[in-house]
């Protein structure tokens, strides 16, 4: 094409430097940025640091005192209960659990368990819950206290679920007498919940963040675990029983915020420069490239156009040809450039005079070909815009094909239905005169014989006379008589005339709710009977034997619905959508119990729509079928 003989080496130096020399001028003020940001954040973390040993040096002393201090108190209450020979006394003991009690900060209870059972918890007030328990039997507690007497060491242990309500930890001190025989354990419950208050204000007031957790473990049992991963500083505790280690971070984030401030201040700088400097090399490539892609959309649509088999024309609203595409060629026989600004209507033998506005449903003409040859054609229009102008496209396609195969199928129907009613007719009544006795008695096995020939020869006239019909409704020339009519006497003639044929299956007709005098219709009366015929032989022979077949009218304001319903089986779903079609069969296979042609719906269907009503099917709750048709009302009979 034109356009790619453009020169591309400038365009694709310039489309270079349009990238290199932004993203180099960003990349040097970024490592500007970023040193600059590095040096302030180094001196502030520096001083940060500094701060921040202080502040742990001053909390850990704190909690190390807060904890200690009750522990050691527990441990005179072993030394006590040692010189007594494991015998105290026990007013000498409960003055000393209260003098305890008073002095220690944080206790919540004092408890001594001889032989493992708590026999004496003080103060009782709040602990009545713990009074007799053996740790032995406490599932989650008594390995940790295993371990403690065969150590021989007091431990600090928690947070623990208490016996008598709460959590708190709790130092275990297990007492042995003098001999070396085991005696029992003492144990102090540490309410914690204030220290950790207290902890926690003066994390505040420092600004710091801070986590307490058993050595050795992950899990924190004060702040949260993931700050001993993210801290600046990490000490151990010095504590009886335990050992404890705290992480402690600042929470002033210096280091993302001056990284940050500065990264922002010199990328955004340098990105101005890059969008100004890009767009300018940016706007030309882009006309450039876009004059490209529209040309190789306008070839890419054309193409297509061209590869459609149907004629496509656009026009204005005078009718003056503007495009096509190749397809006009080949159905009509003229080049495009012999139609740009011609009259459309000269590609159709006449104009319709409701082609002049709006848009234009699908309908068949006659077209007109280059060499005046006249064909059938399918046309139809709708709107469009160009460049706020109104405009009309066409579609077009040549249909004569489809008509000759439409017209060779019609003619061979009708040459075959015609051929063999003649014979058909001399066959079906040979069958009846011999029946009847004319060539002399018959053995049963004859009789059975020639009843099964009639039989089949009057299903094969009844399947000539279905053909016809429908050749004659799909090409109108069905003649109709229409005369008022009360649907009442209509409904009660199709009863009797179907009689014996429901008697023979031994199905009984119904009609609901006959008193509908008022219901008149204008009808053709014998196409009325041959669509009541076709619904209830169909009903009657999909019934159950001594089932009913119900024939109900419903009125509405301006038409009248007469239904056709069996206690059969119903209509499969998945058949439901070709129920009308010429020659749909639920069963289609040779070995189908009910007999019949595919026709009598279709033929239903055409009558119906010839008296100007509507047919359909629902299924009712008992399963069964029923078929509906409306027609509209005579509402003025005079």
């Amino acid at each position: 094409m034109q356009g790619n003989s453009l020169p591309q080496g400038p365009l694709l130096r310039l489309k270079l430097w349009s990238w290199v020399l932004p993203l180099f001028c960003l990349a040097c003020a970024l490592v500007l940025t970023e040193y600059q940001a590095r040096e302030i954040v180094a001196r502030q973390q520096h001083r940060q640091l500094k701060q921040l040993v202080s502040v742990a040096g001053q909390l850990r002393s704190f909690i190390e005192s807060e904890v200690n201090t009750p522990l050691y108190l527990s441990l005179g209450l072993a030394s006590h209960v040692q010189a007594s020979g494991g015998q105290p006394d026990p007013k000498d003991t409960l003055l000393l659990l209260a003098g305890l009690l008073e002095q220690g900060k944080h206790i919540r209870n004092l408890a001594l368990a001889p032989d493992n059972v708590l026999t004496l918890v003080f103060p009782v007030e709040g602990n009545e819950r713990a009074l007799g328990v053996h740790y032995a039997n406490l599932p989650q507690q008594w390995p940790a206290i295993q371990q403690i007497i065969a150590e021989k060491k007091a431990r600090l242990v928690g947070p623990v679920s208490l016996v008598q309500g709460g959590t708190g930890f709790i130092y275990r001190v297990p007492v042995f007498l003098n001999d070396g025989r085991y005696w029992g354990l003492i144990s102090t419950v540490l309410d914690l919940n204030a220290l950790w208050q207290n902890l926690a204000q003066q994390s505040n007031s420092y600004q710091v963040l801070l986590a307490l957790r058993y050595a050795g473990e992950t899990e924190a049992f004060v702040g949260r675990s993931e700050w001993f991963q993210d801290a600046t500083l990490t000490l151990d505790l010095s504590l009886r029983g335990a050992q404890w280690q705290m992480a402690i971070r600042s929470l002033d984030d210096t280091e993302g915020w001056g990284l940050w401030q500065w990264r922002l201040a010199g990328g955004s700088v340098s990105l101005l420069f890059c969008l100004m400097l890009g767009w300018l090399l940016f706007s030309f490539r882009r006309s450039y490239q876009f004059s490209e892609a529209l040309q190789e959309t306008e070839t890419y649509g054309r193409r297509i156009l061209d590869a459609v088999s149907d004629v496509i024309i656009t026009t204005d609203l005078q009718g003056r040809i503007e495009r096509m595409n190749q397809a006009v060629t080949v159905v009509f026989g003229y080049l495009q450039p012999e139609l740009l600004g011609k009259d459309f209507r000269l590609l159709l033998q006449a104009a319709e005079p409701g082609w002049n506005e709006g848009q234009l449903p699908l309908q068949e003409t006659i077209g007109v070909r280059k060499s005046g040859e006249l064909f059938a054609l399918e046309l139809s229009r709708r709107e469009t815009e160009r460049g706020g102008q109104r405009r009309y496209v066409w579609l077009l396609r040549d249909i004569s094909a489809r008509k000759e195969v439409e017209q060779l199928k019609d003619e061979f129907v009708s040459t075959v239905s015609h051929e063999l009613r003649t014979p058909l007719t001399s066959i079906n009544g040979a069958l009846g005169l011999t029946l009847g006795g004319v060539l002399g008695p018959l053995t049963d096995k004859q009789q059975h014989m020639l009843s099964l020939a009639q039989q089949n020869s009057q299903r094969l006239a009844n399947l000539i006379n279905d053909l016809l019909d429908i050749e004659k409704l799909a090409v109108n020339k069905m003649p109709f008589k229409f005369k008022l009519w009360p649907l009442q006497n209509l409904l009660h003639q199709s009863l009797e005339l179907n009689q014996p044929v429901a008697l023979a299956r031994q199905v009984q007709l119904l009609l609901d709710d006959p008193d509908q005098a008022d219901a008149w219709v204008e009808v053709d009366d014998t196409r009325f009977q041959q669509l009541m015929a076709n619904l209830l032989a169909n009903a009657i022979r999909h019934s159950p034997v001594k089932g009913q077949v119900k024939i109900r009218i419903e009125l509405q304001q301006t038409q009248v619905t007469v239904s056709v319903i069996d206690q059969g089986s119903g209509v499969p779903p998945e058949f439901v959508p070709r129920l009308f079609q010429k020659f749909s069969q639920a069963d289609a296979s040779d070995r189908r119990a009910i007999s019949g042609t595919g026709l009598g719906l279709a033929i239903c269907k055409e009558l119906v729509k010839a008296m100007q009503g509507e047919i359909g099917y629902r299924q009712t709750e008992q399963g069964g079928a029923c078929f509906y048709f409306r027609l509209p009302l005579a509402t003025q009979l005079f």
